[in-house]
């Protein structure tokens, strides 16, 4: 494609143009706005409770992201408990045993940084934005989040009424509604074909010592990774994460698993059919289509 066009330009110049543009022999061929590679700068560090550290230094920034990302999302749940691992993400800035709520979003706002989190069926991350002078505070504040959450029962209540209102607000939207169900039929019965948030009446039912224990089976040292992008350097990351998650448990090799533990170590089966939800008052069709692929962790993934 690239050449026909090439050779068409081509054809409109005057033979005087057409010569200055004509490539040497002897010059080899370069690809227009080719960039180098530059080497990597990724590090990774492991502690001895199997916490993981990993870092891609960028010397000259100003500002880091840093954050948790934790081997837990949806998939980690149960039917029953479908819903958990959203539910306990939006409690994460509602007050810790350290700092409450109000405290929370004023040294943020403070430091002029972005505290947020997400859920996907995969994982469950916290991440914060900041200078790299506020880096020590931002990871004291992660380290708060997820070590000491108080999950207040008043917290719980409010937060509770704030996902059923989100679920409507996601069922109105086609694209998740759609690929909600393309999950549900690729991979019938399984974990990975559950939602993220959860059906409403788990929403309603999820209690605290449902949140509680997902903690306890999850929030484990050797399932978190702590990232860093940005002007942090390695070293210093990994300095702050021996002072707030080396002492953080990791999961007991000799513990029975438990039903979600399960769940989640078991190698997904890819099902498929179809699935067709007929509504003639809608104008437009809505349409997802998906294949069995490798692993991110095979050999052949590209």
């Amino acid at each position: 494609m690239a050449s026909s066009i090439a050779r068409g330009f081509r054809g409109g110049l005057t033979k005087g143009l057409q010569r200055a543009v004509k490539p040497s022999i002897s010059t080899p061929a370069r690809r227009a706005f080719a960039t180098p590679v530059g080497q990597s700068s990724m590090k990774s560090t492991t502690l001895s409770n199997g916490f993981t550290i990993a870092t891609e230094h960028a010397p000259y920034a100003q500002t880091s992201t840093v954050g948790v990302w934790i081997d837990a999302g949806s998939r980690a749940e149960t039917d029953r408990t479908n819903g958990t691992a959203h539910f306990l993400e939006h409690l994460a800035f509602k007050g810790t045993q350290k700092r409450t709520q109000n405290q929370l979003e004023l040294e943020i706002e403070n430091m002029g940084g972005h505290l947020n989190a997400y859920t996907s069926r995969e994982n469950t991350v916290y991440y914060a934005k900041a200078f790299n002078s506020d880096v020590p505070a931002t990871v004291d504040i992660l380290s708060d989040i997820l070590q000491n959450s108080k999950l207040e029962p008043s917290a719980i209540e409010r937060e509770r009424d704030v996902i059923l209102r989100e679920q409507e607000e996601v069922d109105k939207q086609m694209e998740e509604v759609v690929f909600d169900h393309l999950h549900a039929t690729a991979f019938q019965n399984q974990p990975l074909g559950r939602t993220i948030l959860g059906p409403k009446e788990n929403i309603q039912s999820i209690q605290r010592n449902d949140l509680e224990n997902y903690i306890k089976t999850n929030y484990t040292a050797d399932r978190m990774v702590l990232v860093g992008a940005g002007g942090v350097p390695h070293e210093q990351l990994v300095e702050l994460a021996e002072k707030h998650f080396s002492k953080m448990p990791q999961q007991n090799p000799n513990s029975q698993p438990s039903a979600a533990v399960r769940g989640l170590e078991a190698k997904p089966d890819f099902v498929g059919s179809e699935v067709r939800i007929r509504d003639d008052t809608m104008p437009t069709a809505n349409i997802a289509i998906a294949v069995e692929g490798v692993s991110w962790k095979d050999d052949d993934y590209f």
